[in-house]
């Protein structure tokens, strides 16, 4: 019988680890049923099965089709690293897939084999602790996965994490991002070049740390006159629509500026469509700029002018992180950053002369 002062299936994952560890199971062994396992230790099927799902998803375990749960070969400690778990939220965007991509690339550049695991925030504690409990090197991208637990666990085996685009360093974590100073300057430098001094910024207000330096640099560099337009985008949801009314309402209310910077593609797409709806031409009237060079960027109407935040050296670096902090546990190197590329397309243009009002349109 399990104990009742955790969560039930955390038991059962308990119990089945340490049946791991001790070489109870074995590489290629199956494991007894789900419904056995349920009454030796009186809990029910649903319990066993949210146990062994942490362990299928980090490789610990497989389940064959038909044929029952396997521990398998090696038992999820990779053999010397030969697997790195490269994790994502699940949410499905354009940074993500390539994110996965690129991670698979490199993986095979550096004869690695890569695990690519999708997550919700409540998956990840489970996640990270049998990473931690197997010594799995695991690299996250760094949205909204991590809580502050969950964080906490992590800096306590620093040199088995590399986070991406998620500044972490602070709290004793291996962190990759992008050098945001440089990059929202090459952005505004980009704009003052071409005429423009009121230049607006359109961000989630989502509170995260690098969305925040990029905020504190752009007021730094434009004076702080300039409208900052908040789409207020809720957690695991599509930018787009939300920049889509935050730029319709700031063109209704006749807000003076001649270029906006978006920090994120879709909010890039959210503000061109906006623009069109409201009869203010880009960029004969209006430059606009994002941070992204996704698809959208390159093959919107117009192709966007961006900031190229280098997915690839992000990626190259976080495998270098994780080779150096694997030989040095006791003093993990925690910080590195990647310098970004202004890529110039058709958005951006020399400022309007004559000041551009809106359509007689309420957009809400």
């Amino acid at each position: 019988m399990v104990k009742n002062s955790q969560p039930k299936f955390q038991s059962v994952y308990d119990y089945l680890v340490r049946g791991i560890e001790s070489g109870f199971y074995r590489p290629e062994t199956r494991f007894p049923s789900e419904r056995k396992l349920a009454e030796k230790l009186n809990v029910n099927v649903a319990t066993v099965r949210r146990a062994f799902r942490d362990l299928i998803t980090s490789g610990v375990v497989e389940k064959r089709v038909g044929d029952g749960t396997y521990l398998t070969r090696g038992g999820g400690t990779a053999n010397g690293a030969e697997y790195v778990n490269i994790v994502l939220s699940n949410y499905q965007g354009d940074t993500q897939d390539e994110i996965a991509e690129l991670a698979l690339e490199e993986g095979a550049r550096r004869n690695l084999r890569c695990r690519i695991v999708r997550l919700g925030s409540e998956e990840m504690a489970m996640f990270v602790r049998t990473a931690i409990r197997f010594r799995q090197p695991t690299m996250v991208l760094g949205d909204d996965l991590l809580t502050a637990a969950t964080i906490r666990d992590i800096a306590g085996n620093a040199w088995l994490f590399a986070v991406l685009a998620n500044r972490l360093d602070q709290l004793g974590i291996p962190s990759v991002i992008g050098d945001d100073h440089h990059g929202i300057r090459l952005l505004t430098d980009r704009l003052h070049s071409l005429g423009h001094r009121r230049i607006a910024l359109l961000h989630n207000n989502s509170g995260h740390p690098i969305e925040n330096i990029q905020i504190a640099v752009w007021r730094s560099v434009t004076g702080g006159g300039s409208p900052e337009l908040r789409a207020d985008v809720p957690t695991g949801a599509h930018p787009t629509a939300y920049a889509f009314q935050a730029v319709g309402r700031a063109v209704a209310r006749g807000e003076r500026f001649s270029a906006l910077i978006t920090l994120n593609d879709e909010l890039a797409q959210g503000a061109l469509a906006a623009f069109s709806e409201n009869g203010v031409r880009v960029p004969e009237q209006m430059s606009l700029i994002s941070i992204g060079d996704s698809l959208f960027s390159r093959y919107s109407v117009p192709p966007l002018t961006a900031l190229n935040p280098n997915l690839a050296e992000h990626i190259r670096q976080g495998f270098e992180l994780l080779a150096r902090n694997r030989l040095h546990s006791g003093a993990p190197e925690l910080l590195r950053l990647v310098a970004p590329a202004l890529v110039i397309r058709k958005s951006d243009s020399a400022v309007p002369s004559v000041t551009t009002q809106p359509r007689e349109t309420t957009v809400s």
